[in-house]
């Protein structure tokens, strides 16, 4: 099974069990900022907080404390009122009822974040943990303080781990066991394993061993779906090899609803890509332009010299292949 864009060849060396894994992902704390589920399909939400640049120190701030959509967002002095309350549910960052937008879903460097009514088909209003930052998928940016300057308006930038990339606020613990519905609860976990990966709190390596069960070489892609799906709570157990479940095209064969790609997805899904060997990835937001989590070989990961953890909106890669359908999981998968 090649996928020479998309899966990864890893080696075995000193993969931790999967019961460890599970009483760390149950302790280990994120920055709220990592903690973003799907915007309007499995809430996630929490108490007001601040979120504090770390270039200026000043604060997330809604000019005029405005709540309307397109209201303009920037940082200020850090006061403790309303303009500077956010909460969040699931992958939205929220004021009140509207959610951090990027403006137009832009996907350029420079590009305005501001408020925007909350929409599940908005890819510009999904944002998930980077080193301390927020990223958004579809643009492959994240979000920046431009300058010290009180009243600057935020926008997208290269994740390059700068303070003007940085923003604190209190702690939250990820809970995704809290979670009862099936297709959200599978994408809260995906997302975790996004953030830790992102952490950098457990080596690479041990993650991807974790993930494969310890295979001397595996193309994770169909792993990552399936080790998700067992931490869900809904590991495969029809033929092949259970729940360590290794080969894309197998994925199919898990007791899943299959959609064409007309279908509207929903957190949880699979997607199911033409690339050489089939792959597969897991649908963290829906609507009409989803958001995925995946193993990427493309991108290179200094660490273990093998590929990458991604997350994107990629629906077709030219000739490389694209989406063909989708895999809705039943309430036994």
């Amino acid at each position: 099974m090649l996928k020479p864009n998309r899966l990864i060849n890893l080696n075995s060396n000193g993969g931790i069990p999967g019961g460890l894994v599970f009483i760390l992902f149950g302790l280990f704390v994120v920055a709220v900022l990592g903690s973003f589920k799907s915007v309007t399909t499995h809430a996630y939400a929490v108490s007001p907080y601040s979120i504090k640049s770390g270039l200026s120190g000043n604060c997330l701030d809604v000019q005029n404390s405005g709540s309307e959509a397109s209201a303009i967002v920037n940082n200020s002095p850090c006061n403790g009122l309303s303009n500077q309350d956010w909460s969040v549910d699931t992958i939205a960052i929220k004021h009140h009822s509207q959610c951090l937008s990027v403006n137009n879903n832009a996907t350029a460097i420079g590009s305005k974040v501001g408020l925007s009514q909350c929409n599940a088909d908005s890819p510009g209003q999904v944002w998930l943990a980077d080193h301390g930052g927020l990223y958004n998928p579809n643009a492959k940016l994240c979000l920046i303080d431009p300058n010290a300057v009180i009243g600057s308006s935020l926008q997208l930038g290269n994740c390059d781990n700068k303070p003007s990339e940085q923003w604190s606020s209190p702690m939250l613990q990820l809970n995704c066991s809290s979670i009862t519905a099936q297709g959200p609860r599978i994408a809260c976990y995906a997302e975790s394993d996004w953030e830790i990966w992102q952490s950098g709190t457990i080596p690479h390596i041990n993650l991807l061993n974790t993930y494969t069960d310890n295979a001397s070489y595996e193309e994770w892609c169909a792993d990552f779906v399936s080790y998700v799906y067992k931490q869900a709570g809904y590991p495969f157990t029809a033929a092949y090899a259970g729940w360590d479940e290794n080969n894309a095209n197998n994925i199919q064969n898990y007791n899943f609803n299959v959609h064409s790609t007309s279908y509207i997805p929903s957190p949880g899904d699979v997607g199911y890509f033409s690339y050489s060997g089939g792959h597969v990835e897991i649908v963290i937001s829906g609507g009409k332009q989803p958001t995925f989590i995946y193993g990427n070989s493309a991108i290179i990961d200094p660490t273990t010299g093998n590929g990458e953890m991604e997350a994107n909106t990629i629906l077709q890669d030219g000739a490389l292949g694209g989406i063909t359908n989708y895999l809705s999981p039943t309430s036994s998968s």
